[in-house]
């Protein structure tokens, strides 16, 4: 049985210094994938960005800056003293810079880490389903 984490969370799309476009981040952790997590960037009601890339990153970008190629995560402090965590995303043509409560982001990590602790994911990821499913040409 798939065991799920799903929350959405306010984002905001830090387009400057003083722009910023709050977008709705719908954050997704899958047991049977139990090394990714999904974010949907919604705006007005319409998914404009999905990105998959590595828990490890959000859970060490609570505390530091950690990042793989075109994902990188780092926490930081608003004027006001609220703590935040940045997430920068980049393709080949264009990047962005989004940022999260890190209160929250840590609220949803303790979720997914019940369902599969950090440390732990090899026990729960399905190799030979996977590999099947490549040799099948289905993924």
């Amino acid at each position: 049985m798939v065991s799920t984490a799903k929350r959405t969370l306010e984002v905001r799309l830090l387009l400057g210094p003083d722009a910023v476009v709050p977008v709705a981040g719908g954050f997704s952790y899958r047991s049977d994938r139990p090394y990714e997590v999904e974010v949907a960037l919604v705006h007005r009601g319409r998914t404009v960005s999905t990105w998959l890339f590595a828990r490890d990153l959000l859970l060490d970008g609570l505390s530091g800056e950690a990042g793989y190629g075109d994902v990188w995560v780092r926490p930081f402090r608003e004027p006001d003293g609220q703590r935040r965590v940045c997430i920068d995303l980049s393709t080949d043509d264009t990047g962005c810079a989004l940022s999260v409560c890190a209160t929250e982001l840590a609220s949803w990590l303790e979720q997914t880490a019940a369902i599969v602790p950090p440390g732990q994911e090899d026990r729960y990821l399905d190799m030979d389903a996977h590999l099947a499913r490549l040799l099948a040409g289905k993924c």
